[in-house]
């Protein structure tokens, strides 16, 4: 198996933890902009020891570009994150994880094409199709009846989408680029935590958590982001499309998870789905 691929395959899951947390920060109505500070702030501490102790092997000529990349990076994964929770306070799960599958290969795999000037083969262009199109099979009339204003949340799915797109592309000019990804990721975070502030001071409605479980949920949160994040940057060694479109199978972790815990509406159909999606890549691999 390609060295590429087992990183996608390691995205999947640490992506797919990441999510349910913040699937659990949805359902608890905890402050998303008080996770993000802590989790970026623990981010900055040990990347800035990392970098102490390499610094001699840093290149700091492209500094300016690296930092260019990180605040465009940061700016549009804010954005996602606010309006990723906002869905998904107002939408089942096995609805959102799906449709926002659909979106975001499609754009990618678009950037990918026309931005980074990449070459799909038929092989792969087939099953980004069968990938992009077997969750459409979720969008129902009884699902716009059953959860309130279906269609004004998918707006907000589809801008999760657009700002995820866009955020990540940052990264596969990163490695286009051949810049260091621990000063990218330590800058990233300096102005992650910028954001978060603002969010915390114009956005969010002050009010207590429960400690205990504010801590757990961000130490876990901070864990897994940062490990999708790297392994994600070591996965686009290969196509950006493809790889994104791979570890867009993340989705299937929260899902099941929330059906588990959460008892999210489920039935045949959306069983259907999470069946064709694991044969789709397990096909693929």
């Amino acid at each position: 198996m390609e060295t590429w691929l087992i990183w996608a395959i390691v995205v999947i899951f640490v992506s797919g933890f990441h999510n349910f947390t913040l699937k659990i920060a949805a359902e608890r109505n905890y402050d998303v902009s008080v996770i993000n500070f802590y989790s970026y702030l623990i981010s900055i501490i040990f990347l800035w020891l990392y970098l102490i102790y390499d610094f001699k092997n840093i290149d700091f000529s492209n500094i300016y570009t690296v930092m260019f990349l990180a605040l465009w990076n940061s700016l549009f994964f804010f954005l996602s994150m606010f309006s990723r929770v906002k869905a998904m306070k107002n939408v089942d799960t096995v609805i959102f994880f799906p449709l926002y599958k659909t979106f975001w290969p499609i754009l990618v795999t678009i950037i990918s094409l026309f931005f980074f000037k990449e070459i799909l083969e038929t092989k792969e262009i087939i099953w980004i199709i069968i990938w992009i199109t077997i969750p459409l099979l979720l969008i129902t009339r009884s699902e716009d009846k059953r959860q309130k204003d279906l269609y004004l949340w998918i707006i907000f799915i589809l801008i999760t989408s657009i700002a995820t797109a866009i955020s990540s592309s940052m990264s596969k000019e990163l490695m286009v680029e051949h810049l260091n990804i621990y000063l990218y990721l330590f800058i990233g975070s300096i102005f992650w935590l910028f954001f978060s502030i603002i969010s915390y001071i114009f956005i969010t409605n002050k009010k207590k958590h429960n400690k205990k479980w504010l801590l757990k949920i961000w130490v876990i949160s901070w864990f897994f982001h940062l490990a999708s994040f790297i392994s994600f940057n070591l996965a686009l060694a290969w196509n950006f499309a493809v790889v994104f479109t791979i570890s867009s199978f993340s989705i299937l972790i929260p899902i099941i998870l929330s059906v588990i815990f959460y008892k999210d509406h489920f039935d045949l159909k959306k069983g259907l789905v999470i069946v064709l999606s694991i044969i789709s890549i397990i096909m693929f691999i």
